[in-house]
């Protein structure tokens, strides 16, 4: 019996020891697996964080490119433009004499205006040019936004002759720290740009919102037929347009003007284009 007993004894503590070990065995698989998924997790996050920053890396890399591409576009349209406004000048005097000699002549005269209005142009597209190639301005001083949109706004009316209505909604402080030449640059050719979408024959909305004291934003809404998917996502880059008249620089200049004076600008569509510039002050 004691040695039947000393079995039955033996036997329930090599089961008891048994599944002790069994029970440990499983809670370290299970405590293995839980790390394993952790482990996994981890490195798939890793893995979609290389894949993010390999994406950048290549954005960046292609910005690079541009920035170079532009630079080296922007010396060469530089000096073309030096060499063409020397001629357009003695052209101008010409044009001027030679109004003169047939201001008797209404059939000349006309040509002669006709002339005049090509050489205008080309003017324009020479400024613009050299505005685009100029460097950052080096001396900002408080600039009244809301009195440049005013004057801006009053500019344009000859343009489309009241065919055009402009509503201003204006809010909080009107100054930012900038160039007050580059800035007026910048709102002249979005309203020109918004003009030009709608052949001159529609509605402006400008909103300028600087209730905040670190931010002032300003909003310019057209009614024209918006921006073509495919132009916009190059929209402000250089000789990028969608009218056969523009030359593509006017919202290139403007770009290059916002970011000078540390500045956003986003153009997206509703009911016809709307640009949105975001300064910091």
């Amino acid at each position: 019996m004691e040695r039947a007993g000393g079995c039955t004894m033996k036997t329930a503590l090599l089961e008891l020891s048994t599944t002790h070990e069994g029970q440990f065995l499983a809670d370290a698989f299970a405590r293995f697996n839980e790390a394993s998924a952790r482990l996994e997790e981890h490195h798939n996050e890793l893995q979609e964080e290389i894949h993010s920053l390999r994406e950048q890396l290549q954005e960046k890399e292609r910005e690079i490119e541009r920035a170079a591409r532009l630079a080296t576009l922007g010396e060469t349209a530089a000096a073309i433009a030096h060499e063409v406004r020397n001629p357009l000048g003695a052209i101008k005097l010409f044009v001027s004499l030679l109004r003169e000699d047939v201001r008797n002549n209404p059939a000349s005269v006309k040509l002669v205006d006709q002339i005049d209005t090509g050489i205008v142009s080309i003017e324009h597209v020479v400024s613009n040019i050299l505005h685009f190639t100029k460097e950052q301005p080096k001396l900002l001083t408080p600039v009244n936004i809301h009195a440049l949109l005013h004057e801006q706004i009053a500019l344009i009316e000859p343009l489309h002759k009241g065919r055009v209505s402009t509503h201003l909604d204006l809010h909080g402080a009107p100054f930012m720290p900038g160039d007050e030449h580059s800035l007026r640059r910048m709102l002249h050719n979005l309203l020109l740009n918004a003009l030009q979408a709608m052949k001159f024959n529609g509605s402006i909305n400008v909103r300028c919102d600087g209730t905040r004291q670190d931010e002032l934003i300003i909003e310019i809404r057209d009614k024209g037929p918006g921006i073509p998917a495919e132009v916009l996502p190059r929209l402000f880059e250089p000789f990028v347009t969608s009218r056969n008249e523009g030359t593509g620089l006017g919202l290139a200049i403007v770009k290059r003007i916002v970011q000078q004076h540390g500045g956003t600008i986003e153009a997206r569509n509703d009911n016809g284009a709307i640009f949105t510039i975001q300064f910091k002050r």
